[in-house]
């Protein structure tokens, strides 16, 4: 997305996709019209349809997350940290350009209270002006916004109430009560211009009808999960069979391989991360799995791009510790997978052949686990999430394996090891072709 790279951007607009080549390039069109300096992230939940080439072409950061809207908006909100202000937008709306303009005087001034866009449906029909009479009423009466308004809020309001509540459905009415219980919740005269596809696909009454009665139901204390089970949204084709998640860190110095730096120097040591790290994804890439890079710190989405291309799915990680951060990524990739392999960037003796084989050790055992020679483990399966496998355990000693082993053991799981490898720690690690 073109913008002014100079410039430090005080916006971060966070798009949430699946399957959207058709529609987001005209929204990504509007955004390269806005005067203030920002980034525009496109979260991806999965997409078979092109839409993160589309994305990535027209200039767009493309990040991925499970399916999920809510998911999806959190993720963004993760990779645009640091950022001041937060703009999420759905992918099929435009912004008429005195919406562009609104949006740029709002961040010029500074955001200080959420706001939402009036809400507009594209094209003529009498139809959509009679929704758009409806939910004018329900503004005026309960407060009440939908995500197709978009919704503009300072990094600070976003992170006070905890993100979106990661619900099936009605994620943005719930968002704005936790919004609404720290004060006001200011509604813009600037139009979000969102495409009526849906009422189109499934037929203006009906679509009107079922939207009413779901909010309804909400409202008066449905469960999301099952008012979700009534709405149709479009979902990948099939459950992928296997994932494989590779955990890496931004190369930057002096925050990788810190134990190899101490012996020659912070630059060094990352640059030989940085050949490491890409020589094992390369490794691992056309097995007979799918492949996501997970990566911390969540900012570094750029520096990732750059570093490994455009080609990959890449995921933010999430949590306070390792072992947060890698339940995290295994437990949301197995509800989209039958199977999860995760390993990290410190083994470079690690290639497709072997995630392979350990997807295969999964079929009569509960976990399976890749010893390195460091007393930790260079690789970990699960078709189940077991959580308890990623807690108390010391990381980053030689007690990482032995720990993992007990609270397996503990839980009642099966573990099969595979081949012990050495992890890249000290000078002597560093394999010949590294060196």
């Amino acid at each position: 997305m073109p913008e002014r790279r100079s410039e430090q951007p005080l916006l971060a607009v966070i798009i949430p996709a699946l399957n959207e080549a058709e529609h987001l390039p005209h929204l990504l069109h509007d955004l390269t019209r806005l005067s203030v300096p920002h980034r525009v992230i496109v979260v991806d939940g999965g997409s078979s349809d092109g839409t993160t080439s589309v994305a990535s072409t027209a200039g767009a950061e493309v990040a991925s997350a499970p399916p999920g809207r809510a998911r999806q908006l959190n993720v963004g909100a993760r990779v645009a940290a640091g950022i001041g202000t937060l703009l999420f937008l759905h992918a099929d709306c435009r912004l008429p350009v005195e919406t562009r303009e609104a949006i740029s005087s709002e961040v010029e001034r500074g955001v200080t209270s959420p706001a939402v866009f009036r809400f507009r449906l594209e094209g003529d029909e009498w139809f959509w002006r009679f929704i758009e009479f409806g939910q004018q009423m329900r503004e005026a009466t309960t407060g009440l916004a939908y995500g197709d308004q978009g919704l503009l809020i300072s990094g600070e309001d976003f992170l006070a109430v905890g993100g979106y509540p990661e619900i099936p459905l009605m994620e943005d009415v719930a968002m704005l009560d936790r919004l609404r219980g720290r004060g006001r919740v200011r509604h813009l005269r600037a139009e979000v211009l969102t495409s009526p596809r849906r009422y189109r696909e499934e037929g203006r009454w009906r679509a009107w009808i079922r939207n009413t009665w779901l909010v309804t139901r909400y409202l008066a204390g449905g469960s999301p999960e099952r008012l979700a089970a009534s709405y149709s949204t479009r979902r990948p084709a099939r459950p992928v069979e296997r994932s494989l998640l590779v955990f890496a860190k931004a190369p930057q110095p002096g925050k990788v391989k810190t134990r190899l730096a101490r012996a020659m120097g912070d630059e060094r040591a990352a640059e030989l991360y940085r050949r490491m790290g890409k020589a094992i994804i390369e490794a691992v890439r056309g097995g007979d799995f799918e492949t996501s890079v997970v990566y911390a710190p969540a900012e570094a989405l750029p520096a990732m791009r750059a570093w490994l291309g455009i080609s990959l799915r890449l995921m933010p990680q999430a949590g306070d510790d390792l072992g947060q951060r890698m339940n995290t990524a295994i437990t949301e990739a197995l509800e989209t997978s039958r199977r999860v392999c995760l390993i990290g960037t410190d083994s470079p003796d690690v290639d497709a052949a072997r995630v392979s084989e350990a997807f295969e050790a999964m079929g009569g055992t509960d976990v399976v686990l890749g010893p390195a020679r460091d007393g930790g483990y260079y690789l970990i399966a699960l078709s189940e999430p077991h959580p308890e496998l990623f807690q108390g355990i010391p990381w980053s000693t030689d007690r990482v394996l032995e720990a993992t082993l007990k609270q397996a053991s503990a839980a009642g799981l099966a573990v099969r090891l595979l081949e012990t490898l050495a992890d890249v720690d000290e000078p002597a690690d560093v394999p010949g072709w590294l060196a």
